[in-house]
């Protein structure tokens, strides 16, 4: 059955607000991302990064900021190229030296989101980064740099949408298999490197029904494992109750669901 393209609600077409600080991440620091669902824009699960990584702020004037897309290609390869752009005021060392370090360099960018009313919108992806270029100027109208963020290849990764975790602090490393999830710890717990294999265990969880937490590997001669357990303080269901093995930066998502008792339902894992 065909879907039909129907209008959203009322004032859709109104501008999307733009927080003054865009969030960003360099697309090598990026250890896992998030799964794709089967509508082909609605991201599943939580960005993991590097040790010593995370996102950060980039500041551009607000009613600057621009997120535009325009399809393109011959007939049998059409797509779409994403592009963001915004202006940072004044020539600063830092702006200077910003720019400088990552031209060329390749980006994911979010935006959107405000109030907590709506998803965020991610441009770029793993296979087709934003990269950076600038312009500048400093005369008598202004003294600002232009950023602007663009795929340089078409493709069919368009805008996806996301409601994870934005966090700009690296993730909550755990002592051994024994976790705990705690809101103020944030979604992401690192498992440290095993020498004994054991069984990952969920000790307690102050999360929401729906949120995401992300657990990553952290590997070693006998890996952690986290097995389909529906007994237990906070059980734990897997997809097709198949193990998933702690390796170094492998990444498992993991849903909230709330009923009777609190559950982890596998929402992905990489």
């Amino acid at each position: 059955m065909r879907t039909d393209l129907k209008k959203s609600k009322n004032n859709a077409g109104t501008p999307t607000p733009k927080k003054a600080n865009a969030i960003a991440a360099l697309v090598d620091d990026i250890v896992s991302w998030p799964s794709v669902d089967e509508d082909g824009v609605t991201l599943i699960g939580n960005f993991a990064f590097k040790p010593g990584t995370s996102f950060f702020r980039i500041y551009m004037t607000a009613p600057t900021q621009a997120a535009t897309y325009e399809s393109s290609g011959n007939p049998d390869g059409k797509g779409a190229m994403n592009k963001y752009i915004g202006e940072h005021p004044g020539t600063t060392k830092e702006a200077i030296s910003f720019i400088k370090k990552h031209m060329g360099e390749g980006f994911i960018i979010i935006y959107g989101g405000c109030g907590g009313e709506e998803e965020m919108r991610v441009m770029g992806s793993e296979c087709h980064p934003l990269v950076l270029s600038a312009a500048g100027k400093d005369d008598k109208d202004g003294n600002i740099n232009t950023l602007t963020f663009e795929q340089e290849m078409i493709n069919r990764d368009f805008i996806k949408f996301y409601n994870g975790d934005v966090s700009f602090a690296e993730p909550k490393v755990v002592a051994n298999e024994n976790v705990t999830l705690a809101k103020t710890d944030g979604p992401s717990y690192q498992l440290p490197t095993a020498a004994v294999t054991a069984d990952v265990k969920f000790t307690a969880s102050d999360f929401d029904h729906g949120q995401i937490v992300t657990i990553i590997g952290g590997g070693g001669a006998a890996p952690y494992v986290m097995k389909n357990s529906p007994t237990g303080t906070i059980p734990v269901l897997l997809k097709e109750a198949s193990n998933w093995i702690a390796l170094k930066d492998s990444v498992i998502n993991l849903k909230v669901v709330k009923a009777e008792k609190t559950y982890l339902v596998e929402a992905s894992r990489k």
